[in-house]
């Protein structure tokens, strides 16, 4: 488990002063859901949870894990508050909104399996934007339970969970037979009466006999403070400002790296997909949870480019969320060396090193393609300085490695990156903020 680093008052005044949000309060103040206004405890009383999610209260806005409540306020210091790895798309899968306090509801598994759920695909061969969640928010077993007292359980929701989850596994194994093991559905859970595999895929035993494999809960986690209303209620609120640890969600964070084995194309019931090994690989389903996709240099682009232009071979590294053991709901696709001509002058900066104190910038990044061009920097409002590209012979990606001197922090908190003709015509330029770096 990571380490949880409590941010003090004076960091978090500071940072604040640094964004321009308001300061009108000596004592950091959040406003609840229902207009109460609270305060940090003074003195500061820090609180750091992260675990599996018992509970989740909706018309309360709070998440309770480990013993402990949190209370999701709809504003922090002046500033509208949203939970963190949370969203929501429209129809062509672009997210248009955040999960906050206003819109807590759409966290519910009640809601995420149809009225939030977006059948329609964004492209003609993308397949469906979200056809619902595989897995619930609390634990298998939770899930099926029913409520008790005000707890959030439901049970008719985990069926269509469960059934999305078949649904979707029946669907993109007919994408692969012969390249996946005959035995693919008996182990993703579809069994026989007596617990074997099918012996044929076409004649599949009864759903009942079907065996679901149990999850865990989503984790959540989060740091922050107590704060108290004026009869001295004490609450959880998030108030960090390290990113990760604010008020994160996930359902579960795991990881595969190698190169794809085959790669298929959605339509409209099934999802786009592609297999690393024997792992069947698709995009996230759940409309509560983002979905990114990484080409060359990191850059981002849409899910229809990715698959369009993925090949076989080509190494690519996925997170996500695994539902039993051979099926990889992925949140975050990465294909370093995948380009293509939608994506125009690919450019990327990362790693980047940001000293105030000796005012020392160092980064590095990758431009594609690079025949013709020439590439220089500009940080903040500054010179332009060429860049040294080196190009590898096997791939044919450049690489650089800048290092400036003098540089001005806070105040100057952008690189610029531009990539120029043999006429010295900007053909991209691409800007990166650095400000999260600044030590």
């Amino acid at each position: 488990m990571r380490s949880l680093n409590i941010v003090s008052v004076a960091a978090a005044i500071g940072a604040l002063a640094i964004s321009g949000a308001s300061l009108a309060q000596a004592v950091p103040t959040a406003v609840l859901h229902n207009g109460t206004v609270v305060t940090q405890k003074v003195p500061l009383q820090p609180y750091a949870v992260e675990g599996s999610i018992w509970d989740i209260d909706i018309p309360n806005r709070s998440i309770t894990t480990m013993g402990q409540t949190v209370h999701v306020p709809s504003t922090i210091w002046g500033a509208t508050f949203f939970l963190e790895n949370l969203e929501f798309v429209n129809s062509a899968d672009l997210v248009v909104g955040r999960i906050s306090a206003a819109n807590f509801d759409r966290i519910s598994d009640a809601n995420a399996v149809v009225r939030d759920a977006i059948a329609v695909p964004a492209c003609p061969s993308c397949g469906p934007v979200r056809l619902g969640p595989v897995r619930a928010l609390v634990s298998t077993t939770e899930a099926r339970s029913n409520p008790v007292g005000s707890l959030d359980r439901f049970p008719a929701a985990q069926a269509t969970i469960e059934d999305n989850y078949f649904r979707l596994g029946l669907n993109l194994f007919q994408r692969y037979q012969g390249v996946l093991p005959v035995d693919f559905l008996g182990r993703i859970g579809i069994r026989t009466s007596t617990g074997a595999y099918p012996a044929n895929a076409f004649q599949l035993p009864p759903r009942t006999h079907w065996r679901y494999p149990h999850t865990s809960a989503a984790t959540i986690r989060s740091e922050g403070s107590v704060y108290v209303d004026a009869q001295g209620r004490e609450y959880l609120i998030p108030d960090s400002l390290d990113p990760g640890t604010i008020m994160h969600v996930a359902p579960a964070e795991h990881v595969t790296v190698g190169p794809c084995r085959a790669v298929r194309r959605g339509d409209l019931v099934t999802p786009d997909s592609l297999l690393v090994g024997d792992l069947l690989i698709t995009p996230n389903q759940d409309p509560r949870y983002p979905t990114i996709f990484r080409g060359i240099g990191g850059n981002e682009l849409p899910r229809d480019v990715f698959f369009r232009a993925l090949q076989p071979g080509q190494e690519v590294t996925v997170l996500g969320a695994l539902t039993g053991d051979h099926i990889l709901f992925g949140n975050e696709f990465d294909a370093p060396t995948l380009y293509d001509p939608a994506m125009g002058i690919a450019i990327s900066a990362t790693n980047f090193d940001a000293r105030a104190s000796t005012g020392i910038l160092r980064w590095r990044g990758e431009v594609f393609p690079v025949d013709g061009l020439s590439l220089s920097a500009r940080v903040g409002f500054g010179a332009e300085v060429p860049v040294t590209v080196i190009v590898d012979p096997l791939t044919g990606i450049g690489a650089y490695s800048v290092q400036r001197t003098g540089i001005e922090m806070p105040e100057n908190h952008t690189v610029t990156m531009i990539a120029r003709n043999a006429k010295g015509v900007a053909q991209r330029e691409a800007t990166f903020d650095f400000s999260a770096f600044i030590r």
